[in-house]
């Protein structure tokens, strides 16, 4: 039984870094939920973790393939200043996580993470598929507001536990006016700042650590660091391959992939929340 979770998890986590390094989605919208939808795992920080690892090698490992290619990414400063106040947000983000978790049970954490993210992606969708079509964005230019947007980013998806990336994309599109191929890339740059700000945020506290106190763990949860183990690799793979996609493919089918993506992501969400609700009545 072990056996096929490891399967079914790495399988899941290498089309989530496909998607994610290819679509600038950083893997962490699919790879929390679908974990969480199995329920394997009793201590929801676990799915948090691991998502937030997996996502964080899914966009290191797109970058630094860019970086060690030479390939030039447009824009770059707009995503380093958003990525400092996704940064800062990452720590807010990781602190309200912590207090919901601390003041509710799993399945109430579960609900209240899937519905704020099916509304988010909602207008992500109607934004991308209306309205940005029709040249509906912004051209903000100034260093301090971009920070300000970058924490508002850093916020949701640290909470959230998802990297934030189809958020990020939408983002990039509205306020600074960047087709889906640049967009993809800058918001693997803010994904990084945000993931790495809120795992250094969780080991100083000491809330990544507990989950190494293996004692105070349900037996299922104890072996939790296999896992991670495991589904980085796939990770990175599942990322290199997208990489690749992502040069090859031409924009206008990245943007199908993106928002068929959306579908399936608020699908997985939507049975989350129906699944937790009758595990609550």
């Amino acid at each position: 039984m072990k056996a096929m979770f490891y399967a079914l998890f790495s399988l899941i986590v290498l089309l989530a870094g496909v998607i994610g390094a290819l679509a600038g989605i950083g893997g962490g919208v699919i790879i929390r939920p679908a974990l969480d939808a199995f329920g394997y795992f009793e201590n929801p920080s676990i799915t948090n973790t691991i998502s937030s690892f997996c996502v964080l090698f899914v966009a290191l490992t797109s970058i630094a393939k860019r970086f060690f290619s030479k390939t030039k990414i447009p824009n770059y400063k707009t995503a380093v200043f958003l990525g400092i106040g996704a940064a800062i947000g990452g720590v807010v983000g990781q602190i309200l996580f912590g207090l919901m978790k601390a003041h509710s049970d799993k399945s109430l954490l579960i609900i209240v993470q899937s519905a704020i993210l099916i509304a988010f992606l909602i207008f992500v969708f109607i934004y991308m598929t209306f309205l940005n079509p029709k040249g509906v964005y912004l051209h903000v230019k100034s260093p301090l507001m971009m920070i300000f947007i970058g924490f508002v980013l850093g916020v949701v998806s640290a909470f959230l536990g998802i990297g934030g990336g189809p958020i990020n994309v939408a983002v990039l599109a509205f306020f600074f006016a960047m087709p889906i191929k640049e967009s993809s890339v800058n918001s693997l740059i803010i994904i990084i700042f945000a993931q790495v700000a809120k795992i250094l945020y969780s080991l100083c506290d000491g809330n990544m650590l507990e989950l190494f106190a293996f004692s105070s763990l349900a037996a299922q949860d104890q072996t939790w660091w296999i896992y991670l183990l495991v589904l980085i690799p796939m990770a990175i793979i599942g990322s290199l391959i997208g990489t690749y996609l992502n040069k090859k493919l031409p924009g206008k089918v990245i943007s199908i992939l993106y928002i068929a993506t959306l579908f399936v992501i608020m699908g997985i969400n939507a049975y989350n929340i129906v699944a937790q609700v009758l595990i609550l009545s």
